[in-house]
């Protein structure tokens, strides 16, 4: 129990920080659908405020509904952390990342009723859609959650 506490705060404090202040640096020193070209064809920072989930979907549906629905989420993952009799490092990370993001999207939503995304990949004019450090983590952390617990199933 000590260890998986230990990892979820190891995890949860960066991600949480890292990804509000890259936040906030974007909200307030680019202007909407602005953006900073770093590598030329190939990556960009972005201002895209998404009040949907990943890649703008479920925007239709109102914000205290995604509320809600990752609050749900989170809580699941948080009970099944310290539920779980697995003893696995990689999954005790993989939960913590997707709370992680999942908490720092939750706090841009309840605050400020979007999400800032900010990174923007592309390759000449194909783009794929921005998303933030947070969207990241999710994202990892759900693919690595699987591969944990991929063993036991």
């Amino acid at each position: 129990m000590k260890k998986k506490i230990t990892v979820l705060i190891s995890v949860f404090f960066p991600v949480l920080i890292l990804d509000q202040l890259l936040k906030y640096i974007v909200n307030n020193k680019i202007s909407l659908i602005g953006k900073i070209t770093i590598i030329r064809h190939y990556f960009n920072i972005v201002h895209v405020d998404n009040t949907g989930v990943a890649f703008g979907l479920m925007s239709q549906y109102s914000n205290l509904f995604i509320i809600l629905l990752t609050s749900l989420i989170i809580l699941a993952l948080i009970i099944f952390l310290f539920k779980t009799k697995i003893d696995s490092v990689l999954l005790d990370i993989s939960a913590s990342l997707v709370i992680s993001g999942a908490f720092s999207n939750l706090l841009s939503r309840i605050f400020q009723k979007y999400v800032v995304d900010f990174l923007d990949f592309h390759f000449y004019a194909y783009h794929w859609p921005s998303f933030n450090v947070a969207d990241s983590c999710v994202v990892v952390g759900t693919i690595l959650f699987f591969i944990s617990i991929m063993k036991y199933i």
